[in-house]
């Protein structure tokens, strides 16, 4: 597999061959697992592969749900290194007197979806699902066809079905009859109890 084989499609940053193989693996598929070790670039590879996606098969909007709330800043930080793609991380508000970013809340994450955000990327925190007017306006979002990925990283961060944050995942994700991506990521996929 060779870069080539991507069409008109440039990297950003230079890929590791493995992570060309990571991208033309995804390219067809529409439910699944990266799975990588820790520290092999798996956040790198999904922004290639949603790039390309939007590029070339005109994906609209991808919605990035971060097991770890803290994840949100790394990836706006990873993909403004290897993509020119606007993201938006929900609900950020700046702070007039310092200067300094911060989380608005669920209200401020409601206000940012009130209108269908303009950015590529939309980033969130799991813990954000638990709001039921977050979940209806994404699930909404997702079912339209506005949001064409959903990543989740640190996956195995959401393993409750039964938490309020666990349903309200499934809400978003769970759309059926839609040609929607979905892609899991974890470097542990396996936890202490899988069950």
């Amino acid at each position: 597999l060779l870069q080539s084989d991507l069409g008109d499609f440039t990297f950003k940053t230079k890929p590791y061959q493995y992570q060309i193989e990571g991208v033309k693996y995804g390219i067809d598929k529409r439910h699944w697992h990266l799975g990588d070790e820790q520290g092999l670039g798996k956040t790198k590879q999904i922004i290639d592969l949603a790039r390309y996606l939007k590029e070339i098969q005109g994906v609209e909007h991808c919605l990035v749900i971060c097991g770890v709330a803290s994840l949100r800043w790394n990836w706006r930080d990873e993909i403004e290194t290897h993509s020119n793609e606007d993201h938006c991380i929900l609900g950020l508000r700046k702070r007039k007197r310092k200067n300094t970013m911060y989380d608005g809340g669920t209200t401020a994450k409601i206000e940012d979806l009130q209108s269908i955000p303009e950015a590529f990327f939309w980033i969130i925190n799991v813990e954000a699902l638990r709001d039921e007017t977050i979940i209806k306006i994404l699930k909404k979002y997702h079912e339209n066809g506005i949001i064409g990925i959903i990543i989740t990283d640190e996956v195995h961060k959401i393993k409750n079905p039964l938490s309020a944050q666990g349903k309200g995942y499934l809400k978003v994700v769970n759309i059926k009859d839609t040609e929607d991506i979905r892609i899991t990521i974890s470097g542990t996929p396996l936890i202490n109890q899988p069950m």
